[in-house]
Order: structure tokens, then C-alpha cells, then sequence
């Protein structure tokens, strides 16, 4: 019993989790700031409002492999601290910044520096916790970011609209500086290089080489990305335009829409909180697969609100949809701490969180003429069939693609990249 309680007892994951939630908690303070800023008080056309999600994009894209080497080489606590301080200079600074063309270089320079944090992060936490507690930290911070995601806005854009956008951006500020202050008190024996990875040593292209490496030799890690990618495509090409189906299905309720996303926030909430009581995942395959056919669910219904236009059924799904992110969000947070090796996580993240980012930009474009082509309603049925399809894949092709390895000590040798036992 005491050992499964032990993380609660472990001074530095608690540090280290109180400086993630209170950074997303400012983040979301600040987005929904930086946008009400923009819009109301500068009041940007949309394209240059446009540009905002570009800004928090192209850094990861750029850099995020690259970042990703960097924390691997480095020590990961440091540069969690540097980057929230140089961010908090940043956001001071965007609090006194008189136009949206200086604001835009401001973000761009924050996202650059904040694009070395999530491979620290993750790095990091795999410093502070024992294995046996790793699928108990994903749940728990997982937790908390879902729960970040429904109240986050709310509280920015509740202070945004008493006081003004700026107040919000300067809290994100001040949360940025107490998360440096928790991480400076955490106490790390970083990982020492088991002789695979002479990361320190080794060049930093050749690092960065490696990485790959381990993507392309790990067949669960391919196989996941390459789905991900997918998923996540087709996720991104209607994400954004919730608010145009719902401006159409409830055109006199604009308040609807905002209460779908928080109902997606609380499905994610429910079923990461219900994972908790897990030990481990084993089954990848089926985690990703239900998670993008649940999405699919919602995308799908989504496009039958305008025949059914129930409030009740779009909070129905938007709670189906939450929980197939959630399923999602803990499957690939669990792989990025348990497939790679140790000294190599903040590379595998590197890689992911670049790929990604890419579709953060295409996907809302090929949306745009999906639905320009289709009608919002016809494009909405369509891209929902295709995450079902995706996710029915995923769960059939489970025992092929994300089969382990019958040898349980199978290791990487990067050097030739291939495996060896």
C-alpha cells in the first residue's frame, strides 16, 4: 500500500507537478489574453489574427528536433528554469508592447524558447520518478492539464474581461516565475549514460541521427507515429472550426460553443483520472484506435446537429470526443517515458512534437478547402466516417503493427542501428 502511495511522498515530483500546472494555468491565461488583446483592443483583421497560431507552430517545427537533442545533452532541470524566466522576461515585455506587429516577433521569440521545454519536461520526470510509478505521474499531470484546459479560459477570460487582456498576460508571467522558483528547490540525480548513448560526447548531429535511429528501430514507436500523424491530420483539419458548425447550428447561442469545448475538456478529465488505476499500457494499438474512432463519433454527430439541434447531444458528444482524447493524450505520454531509452526521450519528443506541429498548420488549411469544397456539415460527416476508420484500423491491427517483442531484453545499439540482445 505504501508503495503505491509513494509518489505523493516524493518532495520533488510534487515540485516538479505544481510547476507544470501552474505554467499551462498561465498559458491559458495568456492565450485567451494575447486573442482578446488582439482582436478588441488592437483590433487586428483576421489575418493577422491569423498569424498568432503560426507563431506558437513554426519554433517546434524549426527546432523542436533539435530542442530535443539539446535536453538530452544538457541538464534538464536548468534548462526548465532558463526557459521559464526568459519566457517571463518576454511576457513582461508583451505587456507593455504598444502593437500587434511588435507583439507578433515577442511570441515567436517566447514559443522559441518555450519549444525546449517539453523534452526537459519529459526528460525530467523520468529523472524524479521511479518506474513503477510512471503510468501514476502521466495520470496524475495529465489530470490536472485536462482540468487546466476547462478552467483555464474561463478564469483568463473572465479576468481578461474585468480588468483587461494585459492582466491576464502578466499573470502568465508571474506563474512563469514561481514555476522556476518550485523547479530551483528539486533535487536530481540525472541520468547517468549506460555506454549506448554517449550523448555528452557524441556530436550534436550525430545525436540528433541517433534519435531517428531509435524511432525507426522501435517498431511500436514507428507504428504509433505514423498512426498519429494520420489521426492527427485529420483531427486538425476541423478542430478550429467547431466555432463555424456551432455559429450555424446555434446561431443565436454563441455561449454553446464554449461549452462543448469545456464538455471535451471534462470526457479527457474523466477517463485520465479512470486510468490512473492502471499499472502500465501494453495495448497501444487499442488505446489510439478507440481514441480516434471516439473523436470520429463526435466529428461525425457533429455534423448532424443542424437536423438534430439539441444542445444536450452536442455536450453528449463533445464528452465522447473528451474521452478518446484522453485515451490518446495518456497512450502517447506513456510511450514517450517507456519506449525510448532513458537518455533519449527528449530526442523521441523532439521528433514527435516537430512532426506534429507540422500538421498544427497544414491540417486547418486542407480543412479550409475540405469545407469550402463540401459545405461545413457535409465535411464535418466526412472527416468523422475517416477517424473512425483510422481508429477501427488501429484497434484491428493492434496484435500485428504494435506486437512487443518476444525477447523482452531487446535493446538499440544506435551505433549500428539495428537491435541486439
Amino acid at each position: 500500500m505504501n508503495k503505491e502511495l509513494s509518489i505523493w511522498r516524493n518532495g520533488n515530483f510534487i515540485k516538479y507537478f505544481s510547476a507544470n500546472t501552474l505554467a499551462n494555468l498561465g498559458n491559458w491565461f495568456d492565450f485567451v489574453g494575447v486573442l482578446i488583446l488582439f482582436k478588441y483592443t488592437w483590433h487586428a483583421d483576421p489575418m493577422l489574427i491569423a498569424l498568432i497560431p503560426v507563431m506558437y507552430a513554426i519554433p517546434s517545427i524549426l527546432l523542436g528536433q533539435f530542442a530535443g537533442v539539446f535536453a538530452d545533452r544538457r541538464n534538464k532541470r536548468k534548462i526548465l528554469i532558463y526557459s521559464y524566466l526568459f519566457r517571463a522576461a518576454l511576457t513582461l515585455l508583451l505587456v507593455f508592447t504598444p502593437t500587434p506587429w511588435l507583439a507578433l516577433p515577442i511570441l515567436f521569440l517566447r514559443n522559441t524558447a518555450g519549444v525546449i521545454s517539453l523534452p526537459a519536461q519529459q526528460g525530467l520526470m523520468r529523472s524524479i520518478v521511479d518506474e513503477k510509478n510512471i503510468m501514476q505521474a502521466i495520470t496524475i499531470n495529465g489530470s490536472l492539464f485536462q482540468l487546466v484546459k476547462v478552467v483555464g479560459p474561463l478564469m483568463g477570460g473572465s479576468v481578461a474581461g474585468i480588468f483587461s487582456p494585459k492582466v491576464s498576460i502578466a499573470i502568465n508571467a508571474i506563474a512563469f516565475m514561481i514555476s522556476a522558483i518550485l523547479l530551483i528547490q528539486i533535487k536530481v540525480q540525472e541520468i547517468e549514460s549506460n555506454g549506448k548513448f554517449e550523448t555528452s560526447h557524441s556530436g550534436f548531429l550525430r545525436s540528433w541521427h541517433e534519435g531517428w535511429h531509435i524511432v525507426f528501430n522501435s517498431k511500436i514507436l514507428l507504428a504509433s507515429i505514423i498512426f498519429g500523424l494520420f489521426s492527427t491530420l485529420t483531427i486538425q483539419m476541423i478542430d478550429a472550426q467547431i466555432v463555424t458548425l456551432f455559429s450555424e447550428v446555434f446561431p443565436n447561442k454563441p455561449a454553446f460553443t464554449g461549452w462543448a469545448i469545456s464538455a471535451i475538456g471534462i470526457g479527457s478529465l474523466f477517463v485520465v483520472i479512470l486510468l490512473s488505476r492502471f499499472k502500465n499500457i501494453s495495448k497501444f494499438g487499442c488505446f489510439f484506435g478507440f481514441g480516434s474512432l471516439l473523436i470520429g463519433v463526435m466529428t461525425g454527430g457533429f455534423g448532424f446537429l443542424l437536423q438534430y439541434n439539441f444542445i444536450a447531444l452536442a455536450i453528449i458528444l463533445s464528452i465522447i470526443g473528451g474521452i478518446g482524447n484522453g485515451l490518446t493524450f495518456t497512450a502517447i505520454n506513456y510511450l514517450i517515458q517507456t519506449e525510448p531509452p532513458k537518455d533519449a526521450i527528449g530526442r523521441v519528443t523532439g521528433i514527435i512534437d516537430s512532426l506534429m506541429s507540422i500538421l498544427f498548420i497544414a491540417g486547418p488549411l486542407l480543412g479550409g478547402l475540405f469545407i469550402t469544397q463540401l459545405g461545413i456539415v457535409t465535411a464535418f460527416k466526412t472527416i468523422g466516417l475517416g477517424l473512425c476508420i483510422i481508429g477501427l484500423t488501429g484497434v484491428s491491427m493492434q496484435r500485428i503493427i504494435w506486437k512487443k517483442p518476444k525477447l523482452s531484453n531487446v535493446q538499440f545499439n544506435v551505433k549500428t542501428g539495428n537491435e541486439s540482445s
